[in-house]
């Protein structure tokens, strides 16, 4: 009896364990797609203006997307006069985000953005630690410039489980797709 309960008792270990490492591809209304921690739940609060929010509570990891249309954030910029801050492109897009995510966090520490590709999409990818309701965070943030829609996707932990959780971030950010493109690359 032991041996059989001590094999079940591993083998349910084994499966908790190796099904943090699990994906799923999460489509939101055939605008974009995104591969997603399997331990991930979805959930409706954590931003309004969220199209995809995702959170694991025990583990303290979140994500979201926010997509705006590129007709209005143009529109936007230029309606408020703010042409000669913030360009009309991912450039200035991306400017606007991170200037406005750094008034949310006391002792803002940002990387370096890394300009590049991913999946067709022209991307600026960056990391930050700060603090929020004396709570350390740290971020990865990933803006994109999709055929029709601006993207930021949003991960977000514990500044104490960055190491653990940071791969998993980075492979977030490196699944984003946007299914109006048409192929991804």
């Amino acid at each position: 009896m032991r041996i059989s309960l001590y094999f079940i008792l591993s083998l349910f270990i084994f499966q908790s364990c190796s099904s943090g490492e699990e994906e799923k591809l999460v489509t939101v209304e055939n605008n974009f797609s995104l591969s997603l921690p399997k331990f991930l739940k979805e959930v409706d609060d954590l931003n309004a203006a969220a199209s995809l929010q995702y959170q694991s509570g025990i583990k303290e990891f979140y994500v979201l997307v926010l997509d705006e249309s590129k007709d209005e954030v143009h529109a936007g910029i230029n309606e408020n006069n703010l042409a000669e801050i913030y360009e009309n492109n991912i450039e200035g897009y991306s400017k606007l985000i991170v200037e406005n995510f750094q008034q949310g966090l006391a002792e803002p520490d940002f990387s370096e953005t890394i300009d590049t590709i991913i999946n067709g999409l022209p991307a600026k990818l960056t990391s930050v630690k700060g603090i929020v309701e004396d709570i350390e965070i740290f971020y990865s943030l990933g803006v994109y410039e999709g055929e029709e829609n601006y993207f930021q996707v949003l991960t977000w932990t514990l500044e104490s489980r960055k190491d653990k959780y940071k791969s998993k971030m980075k492979k977030i950010l490196c699944s984003m797709k946007d299914l109006k493109k048409g192929e991804a690359i």
